[in-house]
């Protein structure tokens, strides 16, 4: 089974002030085609960094991230932001839609900035949105829908260009329980449906042991598969 995702031997610091912050120390690990995999550790273990870096947000101090086959390290920003835009879907624990902009925008607009027709945007927009039980609230603004209704279209949003791989960060975080466990069963139902790979980082064991794989991030290292 090819992988869709790896990194090799990342390292990633900051400096805060007077501080020499090690987040990632020598991170390896793969994403194979069609796996969920579970990313999970306490707070400040190095979670949304390592999104980050895998996603192309950020640059690593060294090693490299290959994303469908594609080492990045080397590559200038806008290749970078090519890659991200048609290999990689992001949803993130606030939703980050644009509140000026009905459900149905919000999904059109990142397929537009792909390149993808209008009318082909608004059609998928409006297939995917259907299926996350939204059909009657394609027109509302995210400040009229619920907290699981605007997860929901972050994630048909997230994968609205049909990408390869999702990342995801604590995407129930901000959620109840049961409003939780839906939005899990939509992304991981979708993610099989759709045929894309996710790393998705949670807090939430129970939640992460339904996923293919689960991954323990300590320290800024990666402890092994749970």
């Amino acid at each position: 089974m090819s992988n869709i995702a790896e990194i090799n031997d990342v390292y990633k610091s900051f400096d805060q002030g007077e501080h020499h912050l090690e987040i990632l120390k020598g991170i390896s690990l793969n994403i194979a085609s069609g796996e969920i995999v579970a990313l999970v550790g306490a707070s400040g273990a190095g979670k949304s960094t390592l999104l980050h870096i895998m996603g192309l947000l950020e640059r690593a101090d060294s090693g490299d991230v290959i994303i469908s086959g594609v080492p990045t390290r080397g590559l200038n920003d806008i290749k970078r932001t090519k890659i991200r835009r048609h290999e990689i879907g992001f949803v993130y624990q606030f939703h980050n839609l644009l509140p000026e902009f009905s459900a149905l925008d919000n999904v059109i607009m990142p397929q537009l900035v792909a390149g993808v027709s209008n009318r082909d945007a608004k059609q998928r927009a409006e297939e995917l949105l259907d299926k996350m039980g939204l059909s009657e609230r394609i027109t509302h603004l995210p400040s009229e829908l619920s907290g699981g209704e605007q997860q929901r279209v972050a994630i048909a949003r997230a994968i609205a260009n049909r990408p390869r791989l999702i990342l995801a960060d604590e995407p129930t975080g901000n959620l109840d329980e049961k409003t939780g466990n839906d939005v899990m069963d939509i992304l991981l139902n979708m993610s099989k449906e759709e045929g894309i790979s996710a790393l998705i980082a949670t807090h939430n064991n129970t939640l992460a042991h339904r996923m293919d794989r689960v991954i323990l991030l300590k320290d800024g290292k990666v402890k092994g598969n749970i």
